[in-house]
């Protein structure tokens, strides 16, 4: 895949915008409404006003979750996109939960080495607690809207049994690359579109550096480790080559069904090595986290260019 194929032309974005819009409300009933957690992110934000577009604010839920070490641009986010698309913002104070549940984890099972004191088991635990929230709403009668991209799919970078549920995927046939075009022609705001890519776990965390250490551990690191000395500088080296379109032109490439980690270098920009690393980590994503992209996107996925 060239650069040229995720940059959609104005008339591509107004198009794709339509039809995302037009697949929700052919999958959501007239008497129907949606749930969406808004985290303050770029993903989430396109979803939430596409919803909103399709369906009018009226069948449209947002709810946050405040959560220990949430960075404050990601709370004025979400704050802020609710009020300018009209919708109510459910705030649940659960800071002490993802903890607090980690703590019980490591209390009954001592022998799996679930660490209370560790921030990727905690970080974790925000992310799967949002399923309770979803699937409370959801016994109300609400169908619930992912807000996973096509990146975060195929590197298997979401929790599976957390923002790996959901109903409908809108955005998830998109590569990030292309939610940010999207995100700016749906007007999402700018201080939103520039800031770094990040679950929200911890201060300071971004995707593109998660990711590096993923590639490093060649696989979606599960229960958190140490890494040595130097494999912090081979993630510092990884990290230092990655931009999204570089991700994403070699996940395209191999999703078109190419392997070569040499043809993957050629298109993407990335290293041999690190293309190589790539190929490990969707293989690897597959079998661990399996595919998400179910029944419901094939309208989405059979249709897109």
């Amino acid at each position: 895949m060239s650069t040229t194929d995720l940059q959609l032309d104005a008339s591509r974005i107004s198009a794709e915008i339509e039809r995302i819009a037009a697949f929700l409300r052919n999958h959501v009933a007239d008497a129907q409404s949606v749930v969406l957690g808004l985290s303050g992110g770029i993903d989430s934000d396109l979803t939430a006003r596409i919803a909103v577009k399709a369906l009018g604010v009226r069948r449209v839920k947002f709810f946050t979750v405040l959560q220990s070490g949430m960075e404050d641009r990601h709370l004025h986010n979400a704050r802020t996109l609710a009020a300018e698309l009209g919708v109510a913002l459910a705030e649940l104070p659960l800071g002490a939960w993802p903890g607090a549940l980690i703590g019980a984890l490591a209390d009954a099972d001592p022998g799996e080495g679930f660490r209370k004191d560790g921030f990727l088991d905690v970080g974790r635990a925000k992310n799967s607690l949002r399923t309770v929230i979803y699937s409370t709403y959801h016994d109300r009668g609400y169908v619930t809207l992912g807000t996973s991209n096509r990146t975060e799919v195929e590197c298997g970078f979401f929790v599976r049994l957390g923002d790996g549920i959901w109903h409908l995927g809108p955005i998830a046939h998109l590569y990030k690359t292309q939610v940010y075009q999207l995100a700016r022609a749906m007007g999402c705001r700018d201080e939103v579109i520039r800031q770094p890519a990040s679950a929200g776990y911890w201060q300071g965390e971004s995707d593109l550096e998660d990711l590096s250490y993923w590639m490093v551990n060649a696989a979606p690191i599960g229960a958190q480790r140490d890494f040595s000395a130097a494999e912090i500088a081979l993630a510092n080296a990884i990290h230092s080559e990655l931009s999204f379109e570089r991700l994403d032109l070699g996940l395209a490439t191999i999703a078109g069904g190419a392997f070569s980690p040499a043809a993957i270098a050629q298109a993407s920009g990335l290293t041999v090595p690190t293309a190589e690393r790539l190929i490990h980590l969707v293989a690897a994503a597959k079998r661990i986290k399996g595919s998400i992209l179910g029944v419901q996107l094939a309208p989405l996925l059979n249709q897109s260019s």
